[in-house]
């Protein structure tokens, strides 16, 4: 574990990422549950969207399991595609696996193709098809051949994400992407098949600990990133794909486990105060690497503590959960384009963004029992005698001294010439308490 903290400290400090845009559709969520999605389970989703909207999220992906055996109904749909939008949001909408090509052309042109509508930009294409096999990627292709071109033709202008693994299998991706099954090219009538490529990731299972959340888990995904950014690079370039014709990427399911241990706030699982530090990160890895969109699972989903992984919690109050108000704050505030930044303590994990009018630093540390007096420089270098140096790369000659307790996210809203706006202060004592951040 040693090893997987000083790896991971270099990646965060060595980062040599360009200044990333900020894609608008990043704070994203996945709709799950209502009350008509899995038989006879209580689900609340249809009360809730108020909530769900001041979340500030920008795309909720109508997909998964659920989705993939059981496609809602033309009217249902509809119904779920307006309360998405009606928060200010975008869907991106999930076409089974099985369906024929006549099928996909009637839903694209259903959806899209009725001038009282307002069309649907974003689709994909099945749910995690090759679970714990990945050497049936050929299946995948030959659905995918099947799907895409018949929605291409329908609306060309669609864009279209696959394949939504249920983690990322590096060689039925590099098949797909450039390989032996390349679907990156152009279709017989000269559509892009496809527009980028997506996958899931629980990295933790039923035995697990506080490292592997904080450590491990996000190290295997930030490394699973950049292998598949390196594919779709080389795809790229032996296309002739450029500007908005390259493949984008996302992280459509994500969550620190697949097996919620307890719904303990002080705990390690899903509905935990670090749970949500841990859905921070990986917005913050979406932000980092220019992701599309990354969609946390899920919404609300409360009857059984086993897939308990809402951003909302237990009837009748739906107490927002830490991950809630982690995501609040990055979608209110973090926008333009994505700041190199770094931490001298690998506990501590500092996200930063800028645009033409604001500097945004969200420190996050997930020690459990150290608060930290700091320095927070707002350019790549400068030296402190603080026990916790964080360097955020704005490029001005400017310090933030201040102190973060142990299990504590601040976040920093400065004028573009360092100083402070706004600050905002979230803890494990705030979670427990069912208390948003305070603000100051």
């Amino acid at each position: 574990m040693k090893i997987i903290r000083l790896l991971f400290a270099i990646a965060l400090f060595t980062s040599t990422v360009n200044a990333q845009d900020i894609s608008p559709w990043l704070f994203g969520q996945n709709h799950w549950m209502d009350s008509r999605d899995e038989g006879n389970r209580p689900g609340y989703l249809s009360t809730l969207w108020p909530e769900v909207g001041e979340s500030g999220i920008k795309m909720v992906r109508i997909g998964g399991n659920g989705y993939e055996h059981r496609f809602p109904d033309n009217e249902r749909l509809i119904g779920m595609i307006d309360s998405i939008r009606s928060i200010g949001a975008e869907p991106i909408l999930q076409v089974p696996r099985n369906s024929s090509a006549k099928e996909a052309t009637a839903l694209v042109n259903f959806l899209n193709n009725n001038p009282e509508r307002e069309p649907l930009e974003f689709w994909s294409i099945g749910n995690e098809p090759i679970c714990n096999n990945e050497g049936e990627v050929d299946k995948v292709y030959d659905y995918l051949v099947r799907i895409a071109p018949a929605m291409k033709a329908a609306d060309p202008s669609i864009k279209i994400f696959v394949f939504d693994a249920c983690t990322f299998y590096p060689e039925a991706y590099k098949a797909l992407c450039g390989g032996r099954l390349d679907i990156t090219g152009k279709d017989k009538k000269g559509n892009w098949l496809i527009d980028g490529f997506s996958f899931h990731n629980y990295p933790n299972g039923r035995d697990f600990d506080r490292d592997d959340v904080v450590f491990t888990g996000p190290f295997k995904i930030r490394r699973q990133i950049i292998q598949l950014m390196g594919m779709m690079e080389e795809a790229n370039s032996k296309h002739g794909r450029t500007g908005d014709a390259k493949l984008g990427w996302g992280l459509t399911e994500v969550n620190v486990t697949y097996i919620n241990p307890d719904r303990e706030i002080a705990g390690i699982g899903n509905p935990s105060f670090l749970g949500g530090q841990f859905i921070a990160e990986m917005y913050g890895l979406g932000l980092e690497f220019g992701a599309f969109t990354v969609n946390p699972w899920c919404l609300v989903e409360t009857d059984r503590v086993q897939t308990d992984f809402g951003f909302l919690g237990l009837p009748s109050e739906f107490y927002p959960r830490s991950s809630y108000y982690h995501t609040q704050m990055m979608a209110s505030h973090m926008k333009g384009r994505f700041l190199p930044s770094s931490s001298s303590n690998s506990f501590v994990r500092p996200i930063a963004t800028a645009d033409e009018d604001e500097i945004v630093v969200m420190i996050m540390n997930r020690d459990q029992y150290h608060a930290f007096e700091f320095d927070l420089i707002l350019s790549g270098e400068g030296v402190s005698p603080k026990s916790l140096v964080i360097h955020a790369d704005a490029g001005l000659d400017k310090v933030i001294s201040d102190t973060i307790p142990n299990q504590t996210t601040q976040m920093f809203i400065l004028s573009k010439t360092g100083e402070i706006l706004k600050k905002y202060t979230y803890g494990i004592s705030h979670n427990i308490l069912n208390l948003p951040p305070d603000s100051e």
